[in-house]
């Protein structure tokens, strides 16, 4: 028994131009830098706070 010769549909070469638009997008995507997730980095400074004028390095002064 031979086989059939396969001829694609139209409705294919637009569901596999849609699979090769995905695929560059996610290729996109993953050639971006890894986010920063450490919640606990700082990335600016706090604005001082009129309470804490004296304040240096977050320590309160000893009250005699």
């Amino acid at each position: 028994m031979a086989k059939q010769p396969y001829y694609p549909l139209q409705s294919d070469e637009k569901h596999v131009e849609q699979v090769r638009k995905a695929i560059r997008e996610s290729l996109e995507v993953l050639t971006l830098p890894r986010p920063d997730t450490f919640l606990g980095r700082k990335t600016h400074e706090p604005f001082p706070s009129e309470d804490d004028d004296d304040v240096q390095d977050g320590q309160r002064p000893k009250q005699a």
